[in-house]
């Protein structure tokens, strides 16, 4: 038992409520007073180890239920909500939103979802301003779809069992070898489903990497599709021909509002099936653990790209047997997130850019290294991040490779772990570099990498100097 002293009354509160007890029942059922629970609710003690053993033992319930805290998402968001303009005047601090969180969570949700609501209906609406004064017609836009989607695979820790035993199930019953998996599922695709495969030229394929035409039965991939993408391909059209009413049934679970999120959240379950019928997931965490997450080493036993393999290293959370619980970032030479995965610890800021101390942003000066980066948050989480560029085929110009960048990172208590880890000393704080979110949620006053200043601070000018910051406020 941690030293740390728990206060936990509305969760105590909300237990109680949710079993239908009164507080007199409760405080039978544990032994102690109905004054003494009524205090323990109105945090005015706090919860002993012995009640929280007897809560667990009564209502067979999991003590990490009570010692939890908000994930970094939960937090972030909410600083973003209270740094909006509408409400910023109201002054909420950090200690204040983790209060909120802390005691109550779905509180804090209704925030966070109301002031993404009200950031999607300002961006929809500014967006409809600028078509008509384009004088432009109306269609289907807005970045909200992705979002949804990008939220439900956080909800779900970026893990799908049933998704995983499919993969499993499937790569036994069609008997595929591991030597030429793309020639096994090809074959399977034409035995099973009538369907041929086919290599294209860019030209013919127009814009396209897999295009499925359904009457004739032909499955066109892009002759742009490296080998392991090629192979990715197959295995995404299997999943949409193979598991159609297994993708239905997860799809219907979820409460996405639109037809747009649905068929992308489809989507990415397919997506997840495919790398998990490409890369199983105990011969994956095997091999990760035997090389210590050496990512080059690992992709090539893999015979997968390394954004394929980072991608797959987020979804190792197999309840008893996981791996480094790692979070994946993906971003365009423009600074531009294009993808996460598992940010369940480390959140980014959904609008006003990332932080110009990262790693990631200098990958693409230092092609073809890993980058490693022991990194602190502000609030004092620390991670440890590795950053490179990849090129990926442009579809516009076959001769040039288009430039993507990827920070795979983990909490640093889990660095070990990591081959790449060996000459950082997890202990000290002097090889971290301090970092944040963004410039505007960020509070740092000695940062001379920011472009912004901090939305929650007032500015003040001192014409008799310059400093070396961009910026003055109080700290």
């Amino acid at each position: 038992m941690i030293d740390k002293k728990l206060f936990a009354g509305a969760r105590l509160k909300r237990l109680r409520k949710d079993l239908g007890l009164t507080q007199v029942r409760m405080a039978a059922d544990l032994g102690v007073s109905a004054s003494y629970l009524n205090l323990l609710e109105r945090n005015q003690r706090p919860l002993s180890a012995r009640v929280l053993i007897r809560l667990a033992e009564t209502f067979e319930f999991d003590l990490k239920a009570f010692a939890a805290t908000p994930d970094q998402s939960t937090l972030l968001s909410l600083r973003e909500a209270a740094a909006d303009p509408a409400i910023e005047h109201i002054g909420l601090d950090v200690q204040d939103l983790k209060d909120l969180a802390d005691a109550h969570p779905r509180a804090a949700q209704a925030l966070i979802q109301l002031h993404q609501s009200h950031r999607g209906t300002a961006s929809d609406l500014a967006s409809l301003a600028d078509r008509l004064d384009d004088r432009r017609g109306l269609s289907d836009t807005g970045e909200q779809p992705l979002q949804q989607v990008r939220d439900m695979l956080q909800a779900h820790n970026n893990y799908y069992e049933e998704l995983e035993e499919a993969a499993d199930v499937f790569a036994e019953e069609a008997h595929l070898d591991r030597a030429d998996l793309f020639g096994g599922m090809q074959a399977y695709l034409l035995q099973v489903h009538g369907v041929r495969t086919r290599i294209l030229p860019l030209e013919v394929m127009r814009g396209s990497l897999r295009r499925y035409d359904r009457h004739s039965k032909r499955l066109a991939l892009s002759e742009l599709l490296e080998a392991p993408a090629r192979q990715f391909q197959l295995a995404v059209q299997i999943a949409l021909l193979e598991l159609r009413d297994l993708l239905d049934q997860m799809v219907m679970k979820t409460d996405l509002p639109s037809r747009v999120s649905r068929r992308l959240y489809r989507m990415a379950l397919a997506n997840y099936f495919a790398a998990a019928l490409i890369m199983p997931y105990e011969k994956t965490l095997k091999a990760a653990q035997d090389l210590r997450y050496d990512l080059e080493s690992l992709r090539r036993r893999l015979g997968v790209s390394l954004e394929q393999l980072c991608h797959r290293l987020t979804s190792l959370k197999k309840p008893g047997a996981r791996g480094v619980d790692f979070f994946l970032l993906r971003a365009d030479l423009a600074g531009n997130i294009t993808k996460r995965f598992g940010g369940k610890h480390f959140a980014y800021a959904k609008t006003g850019g990332s932080c110009a101390r990262l790693a990631m942003w200098h990958a693409n000066e230092r092609s073809g290294e890993i980058l490693a980066q022991a990194i602190a948050l502000g609030d004092g989480t620390r991670y440890f991040t590795l950053s490179c560029a990849v090129r990926v085929p442009s579809e516009d110009d076959p001769r040039i490779r288009a430039q993507r960048i990827l920070m795979l990172g983990c909490p640093a208590e889990e660095a070990a772990a990591l081959i790449y880890a060996d000459a950082w000393d997890s202990k000290s704080m002097l090889s971290e570099m301090p970092v944040g979110l963004n410039c505007r949620l960020c509070e740092r006053a000695d940062c001379a990498s920011r472009a912004f200043p901090p939305l929650q601070k007032r500015l003040y000018a001192d014409e008799t100097k310059r400093a070396a910051v961009p910026f003055a406020f109080n700290a």
